[in-house]
């Protein structure tokens, strides 16, 4: 009997859960949330701007997958990257006549290949304008006159900033030893000690070399490249006035059209000594303003240095 009180307090609850109306839900304070629709989001990046260029052209354009996204350059799969590829960045594939150097020479569009892709449409084959006309749609006029502005206004990049010609340092790229006639090429492989490649040649007293020098400079054309010398030396390392088997030779440029312009220095094994090694070091320069270059460098290793000496035999 004691547990009847629990019993009808059990009823009561269930009488009153009977009374609540059918499909009543819960309160939910978010149903009280009043939602709007945002507004569209507003394009602010200014027009001709690199970072347009890449939103509305260059990513969505050109940046198709097996195009320039990665598979090879120009890379613009990013802003950073279409930047990097494209500016002052030497070409891969030129024209016939090889009138391009750079994709883009800013504030120069008749010489940015950038400028000529998409504008001619027979660059080397026919309809090999960009995109493709065999494979893509040519870029609308307006998107053509944007890319135009930008190259004219300096190709500044994200931040703003143009960028200043690249001058890069010559380079001695390799040479050639012939003999006084140049009949005969004394630095082949055969005619070095033991036949290997990278020891010194062979000559004998009293022999005339012709060292046929070739350089190249990005900016400074091979005919105004100053301070172009040979030294010669006893010790790899030195070439200092002081050093033994110490000698200079000025060179004198050479262009023979077709066949190649280079630099010759003239050498005679009789100021050396018969059973001696003579290592050269050849040295250039761009401008005046500029470093001297110098090949081989005392930091290259061994092989290095022997390539550039010759061996005169007793």
């Amino acid at each position: 009997m004691k547990q009847l009180p629990y019993i009808f307090a059990i009823i009561a609850v269930a009488l009153l859960a009977s009374c609540e109306k059918p499909g009543d839900a819960p309160y939910n304070p978010y149903d009280d949330v009043v939602y709007t629709t945002p507004p569209a989001p507003v394009d602010t990046l200014q027009p001709n701007t690199l970072a347009w260029l890449q939103k509305n052209i260059f990513e969505t354009r050109c940046a198709a997958p097996g195009c320039h996204d990665g598979n090879f350059e120009p890379d613009f799969r990013t802003i950073e990257s279409s930047y990097a590829t494209l500016v002052y960045h030497p070409i891969v594939k030129n024209n016939q006549d090889s009138s391009f150097q750079y994709r883009v020479v800013p504030g120069d569009t008749a010489n940015s290949v950038l400028h000529e892709r998409i504008t001619n449409c027979c660059f080397v084959g026919v309809n090999d304008r960009m995109p493709q006309d065999n494979i893509g749609v040519p870029l609308e006029q307006n998107y053509v006159d944007a890319i135009a502005a930008w190259i004219m206004a300096g190709a500044p990049d994200m931040m703003g900033q143009t960028q200043q010609l690249p001058n890069l340092k010559p380079r001695i790229d390799y040479y050639l030893a012939a003999n006084s006639d140049y009949t005969v090429e004394l630095s082949k492989k055969n005619n070095r000690i033991d036949s290997i490649n990278y020891n010194p040649f062979m000559v004998s007293t009293g022999t005339t070399i012709n060292m046929v020098l070739f350089v190249s400079d990005d900016n400074t054309p091979q005919n105004q490249l100053l301070y172009n010398k040979l030294r010669t030396s006893y010790n790899e390392n030195d070439f200092s006035t002081a050093a033994a088997g110490y000698s200079e030779v000025n060179a004198a440029f050479v262009n023979l059209g077709g066949a190649g312009q280079f630099w010759i220095a003239t050498l005679n094994t009789s100021n050396f000594a018969a059973g001696s090694i003579v290592y050269m070091r050849y040295y250039t320069q761009d401008n005046a303003a500029g470093p001297i270059v110098e090949m081989p460098t005392t930091s290259m290793i061994l092989p290095y240095k022997t390539y550039w000496s010759f061996y005169i035999q007793p």
